[in-house]
């Protein structure tokens, strides 16, 4: 028999995460790298949803809407995703789990290039640095975002990463346009 969690339950137990983020947010006297195992993936309980959400978009509307998407979640609760990320930042260990888990987005965003794509060795390998791009345009666009402290809006800092690597991306897709 598989349990199956109600879709109340699963809110509560969200919400019941969201908080104890919140409280470890809110600990800002620890020095960075006192937080136990436990508190740090707290720092990434919805990193799951996020990538889940992010490959959901790419599917159904590409790359530049993809990101808008993310940007404007992310938008939707500012103040605490700029706490948030700032506080991972600053910790290391919490830096190198992030630096982890973005392997999860290397992966949808290269799945995404991938069927675009060369087929063969030399299009993984197009698709796998095109994935990079994209994540180093999102990444650019976060840190904007942290230095200005949420000004100018993500959104914006995403779709202006996006325009600055876009001439790279795609290159298979543009050299055959028939495709």
């Amino acid at each position: 028999m598989i349990f199956v969690m109600g879709a109340s339950r699963r809110e509560r137990r969200e919400q019941g995460r969201r908080e104890a983020l919140e409280r470890a947010m809110g600990a800002s006297g620890d020095p960075p790298g006192a937080l136990l195992p436990a508190t740090r993936e707290l720092f990434f309980h919805d990193h799951a949803d996020l990538v889940r959400g992010l490959a959901e978009a790419l599917e159904r509307a590409g790359l530049a809407e993809a990101c808008l998407a993310l940007a404007r979640h992310l938008e939707e609760d500012r103040d605490h995703w700029l706490r948030r990320l700032a506080r991972i930042q600053a910790d290391p260990a919490l830096a190198a789990r992030r630096a982890e888990l973005d392997r999860d987005y290397l992966e949808v965003f290269a799945e995404h290039f991938r069927r675009w794509g060369a087929a063969g060795v030399q299009g993984e390998r197009l698709a796998d640095l095109e994935a990079g791009l994209a994540l180093a345009a999102w990444h650019g666009a976060e840190r904007l975002w942290l230095r200005g402290q949420g000004r100018p809006a993500l959104p914006v800092l995403a779709q202006e990463a996006l325009a600055v690597v876009w001439p790279a991306l795609y290159g298979h897709a543009r050299r055959h346009p028939g495709r």
